[in-house]
């Protein structure tokens, strides 16, 4: 792991997130980016007409963008210096764009290996109607998204919850999931909701759980099936039993009505609990 990027919108949510960025890349020698976007105004630029002249917005549009985005660049300034993050490099970017599309771009630009974002949450109608920034990020980004609610000064992560249906496509993740465990040398709870709409009986349920750890090499690891009416409860309801510091999951990333139709167990995971949830793409 060698880039990190860290979205902020300045908030509280944000800094916490800023927080556990500095903290996991003084652990791998990661450097760490920082993304403000300005959302609703267009950056100035001058064209040329076909004489050569120099054409230019209206004036007072100009200098009003230009003195938000230096406004926005000093208070990502008084940001960077709001945690001690001595050791790690720390480079900024403040720019007028869609949030979602500029983060997309920058993940493959810079080729981004984790994204840290903070999530106030949502649920109700809201949720429904617009999701957050975060959901959305961790949808569609194609690197893993650590979503972050609360803060965590001295993030230590000593208990892994792995959740999945352990199906072929979840060796994308496996490579992924097991550098984070290194990375913090915790212990990881593979872990199977058995729900009465799918339900499987124990005994080949762990077969399987445990033909997977040994099929990816896993060191330092139990075995868990957990049984609850629907998955995403399930999740929450082992990761609180073990006291567990982190979930990870792998997501397929749906989106249009496909996404609308299904949902998504990550995304509702990461609107609903307060445990930090790393999500991978398996795109």
């Amino acid at each position: 792991m060698k880039r990190i990027l860290v979205p902020t919108d300045f908030s509280e949510e944000a800094h916490h997130a800023y927080e556990v960025a500095v903290s996991i890349a003084r652990k791998a020698g990661a450097g760490i980016k920082l993304l403000h976007v300005v959302e609703g105004v267009t950056s100035y630029s001058p064209s040329f007409s076909a004489t050569g002249d120099v054409i230019t917005p209206n004036n007072m549009q100009h200098v009003y963008v230009l003195q938000l985005m230096e406004a926005m660049k000093a208070q990502m300034n008084q940001f960077i210096e709001s945690v001690d993050h001595e050791g790690v490099g720390i480079v900024q970017e403040v720019d007028a764009d869609r949030p979602i599309s500029k983060i997309r771009r920058t993940i493959k630009e810079d080729d981004v290996d984790l994204v840290v974002m903070g999530s106030k949450g949502s649920s109700g109608f809201e949720e429904f109607l617009i999701g957050s920034n975060t959901e959305k990020v961790v949808r569609t980004a194609d690197c893993p998204v650590l979503t972050v609610k609360h803060r965590h000064p001295n993030f230590d992560v000593q208990e892994i919850v792995l959740a999945s249906d352990f199906k072929r496509e979840v060796r994308h993740a496996m490579e992924r999931f097991k550098d984070f465990q290194a990375l913090f040398g915790a212990r990881l709870h593979l872990v199977y909701i058995n729900t009465p709409g799918a339900f499987e009986s124990s005994g080949n349920l762990y077969t399987k759980l445990d033909d997977t750890a040994k099929k990816y090499g896993l060191q330092n690891y139990s075995v868990n099936v957990y049984n609850d009416v629907i998955e995403e409860d399930g999740i929450l309801h082992f990761a609180t039993d073990i006291r567990a510091d982190l979930i990870m999951m792998a997501t397929h990333g749906r989106t249009g009505l496909a996404h609308l139709l299904s949902g998504s167990i990550a995304e509702d995971l990461v609107n609903h609990t307060t445990i930090p949830v790393l999500t991978f793409p398996l795109k």
